[in-house]
């Protein structure tokens, strides 16, 4: 946070932008998408909400990249990375911290960013059940904590941030159903299903405005919190392992 703070110009730019991104991609998509598919998938329900929750959903699931991987890869380019896995706390511990900050920041630019495009829309970003956004949003950052701990090894030892980050990016918006229904991905469909982080988005747009689900809610929610257990410990033991890897052929510090 310490580190945050000193850059007033990088806190007004994530405020500025990420508005920004979300009426780009509301544009953008509503321009590429079929239009009778769309239509009918969404029904009768919000465009506006559909786009909302999963551009919030996108907010969070960044910060497992660019709150760790990018963390990460910044202390190997400073030459830092060397002297803080050596050091005698707990690695997982550093990276929490990193990952703590991203989240508490994220936090005041959902909020602010609900509050500005609930404004110039004249929407209501409304909760139909805060008791279940609260615990998917729970199993989420767990989640995306696990997903992490694997960016940030990957990122140990391909040496490559930028490319990886931007190809898990548009896995995630395009597979994932965050901005039209998976159901107008025809063959795709398998694959989006297939990735834990499509239920995830599923739950989180259901919890806040009570869209239709892709299984039933009562199957998806176990679902959600079984997939964040087992990102969490792979994540941790992944991670763990390629640290081990990197002292032992002392390549820690190599960029």
């Amino acid at each position: 946070m310490r580190i945050y703070l000193r850059y007033p110009s990088w806190i007004a730019s994530e405020f500025i932008t990420l508005p920004a991104w979300f009426l780009l991609l509301a544009i953008g998509v509503a321009s590429w998408a079929p239009k009778g598919g769309v239509t009918a998938a969404l029904s009768s329900t919000s465009v506006f909400n559909f786009f909302y929750w999963g551009f919030i959903f996108l907010i969070i699931f960044s910060t497992s990249i660019w709150g760790i991987g990018q963390s990460i890869r910044n202390e190997q380019l400073q030459g830092t990375l060397e002297q803080l896995f050596l050091a005698p706390v707990s690695r997982v511990s550093i990276i929490s911290g990193r990952f703590a900050r991203t989240m508490v920041t994220d936090l005041a630019i959902i909020v602010y960013t609900s509050i500005l495009l609930g404004t110039l829309s004249h929407e209501t970003v409304g909760v139909q059940n805060p008791l279940l956004l609260v615990g998917v949003y729970t199993f989420l950052e767990l989640a995306v904590l696990g997903f992490g701990l694997i960016f940030a090894a990957l990122t140990f030892r391909l040496k490559s941030f930028n490319l990886l980050s931007n190809l898990t990016q548009f896995v995630v918006i395009g597979l994932c159903g965050l901005f039209f229904p998976v159901s107008i991905l025809g063959p795709l469909r398998v694959v989006s299903m297939a990735i834990p982080f499509t239920y995830f988005a599923d739950m989180f747009r259901y919890a806040g405005y009570g869209g239709a689900t892709l299984l039933d809610p009562i199957l998806e929610f176990p679902l959600t919190l079984a997939s964040a257990l087992g990102l969490f410990i792979l994540g941790l033991g992944y991670f763990k392992a390629t640290e081990k890897r990197a002292k032992q052929k002392g390549q820690i510090g190599t960029h």
